[in-house]
């Protein structure tokens, strides 16, 4: 009898303990949606003033069976049915600057924005480069203790150059660690975490990936412009400049600190995630204006910048290397969230889904950009 009661007492010790986690890092249990962005803290950003439209020529896409892996194309036969039943919420294609085939399903419409997770990090250095032109920083391996002085030793020999390619050593496992990752997803402080990081290796030792390293790169922007909130600096910099014709938000830490998650807290339309694309595609003009300095957008192309992992990594791109005579790169975001870019055919392909709904998307969307 002794023993039942000693293990009631643990068994309500666990209930209690978990319930005050779950309430105290609100909610950190839940998987996180696209949809997060409708229900925490927000920053927006407006439209641009002159909204641009892009060019439409509806065009079917080559038969399913063509692009799409086997055991998809033998379940759903159709594009559509396929997009579907995958839990697309967005599915676009452009070539040659013409958006020729859009879907927009499970709840989304045209101009909803839905958040893109990792694919922010192509926003984040693309703000980098911008900041470094315009002389705000002064290079991309200035000291991360230049923006945060006084605080962790470490960041004397952490560089910018570091946090872009995920080789800042700080002791944190995106894909390891499932807590860790959403407690930082959650977390109502993300200065502080910042403040408090503990090292694994040296910076610039080893690639892994992480979205505190991104995190730091953000602050660091931010610091860099004292007198504007990197939200303006972004809408001024990138957002007006490509047109924006839908509204949109940065997820931010809390209401008190309003933090931007740079990492991954971007929430926007398909479209005007398009036209982001565009501007990569082109070099970093867009309707004829030089946005991103051309030979930063061209950084990686350089091949000995990326990461020797297998999936190439640089600059918050991934690149495909098995294919030596096409240039094909692409941001990707928890859930499914793609952006590729096939530089060689002129073509981008947008994916957003709730999930990734069993399909792996990276080839079959590498395999339509090429035969289009």
């Amino acid at each position: 009898m002794k023993k039942i009661s000693v293990l009631k007492i643990i068994t309500l010790l666990i209930v209690l303990i978990t319930s005050i986690l779950v309430f105290k890092f609100n909610k950190t249990l839940r998987v996180p949606s696209i949809f997060d962005g409708n229900f925490y803290n927000t920053i927006d950003i407006p439209t641009a003033t002159k909204p641009y439209h892009l060019k439409e020529a509806n065009i079917a896409l080559p038969d399913l069976s063509l692009w799409c892996d086997s055991i998809n194309y033998h379940k759903y036969l159709y594009t559509d049915i396929f997009l579907q039943n995958s839990h697309t919420t967005s599915f676009l294609v452009l070539r040659n600057d013409s958006l020729i085939f859009k879907r927009y399903l499970n709840g989304v419409k045209e101009g909803d924005n839905t958040q893109i997770f990792s694919s922010t990090k192509v926003f984040i250095t693309a703000s980098l480069g911008i900041a470094i032109e315009q002389g705000l920083i002064k290079s991309i391996n200035e000291p991360v203790s230049y923006f945060f002085p006084n605080k962790n030793p470490m960041f004397d020999s952490l560089t910018l150059y570091d946090l872009c390619q995920m080789k800042s050593g700080i002791n944190y496992d995106e894909y390891g660690n499932l807590y860790q990752t959403l407690k930082f997803y959650y977390l109502q402080n993300v200065t502080q975490a910042i403040n408090n990081a503990k090292f694994k290796y040296r910076p610039g030792e080893k690639f892994v990936y992480k979205s505190i390293d991104t995190q730091i790169l953000g602050e660091c922007i931010r610091k860099s412009t004292p007198n504007k909130k990197y939200v303006d600096f972004f809408y001024d910099n990138i957002w007006n400049k490509i047109g924006a014709q839908d509204s949109a938000y940065f997820a931010v830490d809390s209401k008190i600190n309003k933090i931007p998650k740079y990492y991954g807290g971007l929430n926007i339309s398909a479209r005007d995630l398009a036209k982001f694309g565009l501007m990569v595609l082109h070099n970093g003009k867009f309707n004829r204006q030089q946005i991103v300095p051309k030979s930063w957008l061209n950084y990686c192309n350089d091949t000995t910048k990326r990461s020797i992992e297998p999936e190439k990594y640089c600059m918050g791109w991934y690149y495909s290397e098995d294919d030596i005579d096409n240039d094909i790169f692409y941001s990707a975001g928890f859930n499914g969230q793609i952006m590729l870019i096939n530089r060689t055919n002129n073509t981008i392909i947008i994916r957003l889904g709730t999930d990734t709904g069993g399909v792996y998307w990276y080839p079959i969307m590498k395999k339509l950009s090429m035969i289009l």
